[in-house]
């Protein structure tokens, strides 16, 4: 009897190994392998272009706010040219004007007699402040004069025909003169 219950156990454990071996291959077949394979390399596929799109839309927008950029500095650069230019510009009519203004000479006497004043002593400054009325209007008294009646730049520019950085550049030397 030991026999046959050795026989039996061995049947059913040869019946158990053919069992789950058939449902081993079953379950795993090259097919089957090779199908999850591929599905989890287009999961990889997948997620790797969602990632790229990711990079390539923030490289996208890195690039128009270098553009942004570039072109603000482009604006900035234009301006400060321009500004180079008035400030050239104005460097040229002051020395323009500085080579047109007359300077007194220092060897003049301080105080000097006039025959219409009837011997009465003149002293320097009242002297210049009659030069000044005496001598027909300069550029420089034109734009004073307009200024003080409350004429902007562009209007004294346009009435004496000269530029307005010539009549910005006088005003401003008077102002800073005052102060």
């Amino acid at each position: 009897m030991t026999g046959i219950i050795l026989a039996v156990a061995i049947i059913v454990m040869a019946g158990g190994f053919l069992y789950l071996k058939n449902r081993i291959e079953r379950a795993i077949t090259s097919d089957e392998w090779i199908s999850r394979i591929r599905d989890e390399i287009d999961e990889l596929v997948l997620e790797m272009n969602q990632t790229a799109e990711r990079n390539v839309a923030l490289l996208e927008n890195r690039i128009n706010t270098l553009e942004i950029l570039l072109e603000n500095a482009d604006k900035k650069m234009l301006i400060m040219q321009k500004e180079s230019e008035k400030s050239d510009l104005s460097r040229q009519v002051y020395s323009h004007l500085k080579k047109s203004a007359v300077i007194p000479s220092e060897e003049e006497p301080p105080s000097q007699t006039y025959p219409h004043s009837q011997g009465l002593q003149l002293s320097l400054e009242e002297e210049e402040k009659k030069l000044e009325q005496e001598k027909p209007l300069t550029l420089k008294n034109s734009v004073m004069s307009l200024y003080g009646q409350g004429f902007s730049a562009d209007i004294i520019s346009q009435k004496l025909q000269a530029s307005i950085a010539e009549v910005d550049l006088i005003i401003s030397l008077h102002r800073e003169g005052a102060e």
